[in-house]
């Protein structure tokens, strides 16, 4: 009877450590999140986007996507004038200068 009782309040006793642990990390995880949430807030700026593994990357609109670059990246490509052969001409002119 005594051994009954025994393997009842070890398993009584796993189960209430088990129930701590799930307390705890559960209390962990949102302190956790608080503290992404407020790296986030204070030192994100305005227009940056975090994806994947804590990279950061800019968000801009096509304005002033065309005022950094140079050019709309919408727009078609522009045409390639160039074959890769020269001319004799070119080749000429090339070996005299």
């Amino acid at each position: 009877m005594i051994e009954n009782w025994l393997e009842i309040t070890v398993i009584v006793f796993f189960v209430a450590m088990y129930g701590r642990m799930w307390f705890i990390m559960r209390d962990f995880h949102r302190l956790t999140n608080m503290v992404h949430d407020l790296h986030d807030h204070v030192f994100m700026q305005t227009g940056d986007v975090q994806v994947g593994d804590g990279d950061n990357f800019h968000v801009m609109s096509l304005e002033d996507f065309k005022d950094r670059f140079g050019f709309d990246p919408r727009g078609e490509e522009p045409p390639n004038t160039y074959d890769g052969k020269a001319s004799a001409s070119e080749i000429e002119a090339w070996d005299n200068s």
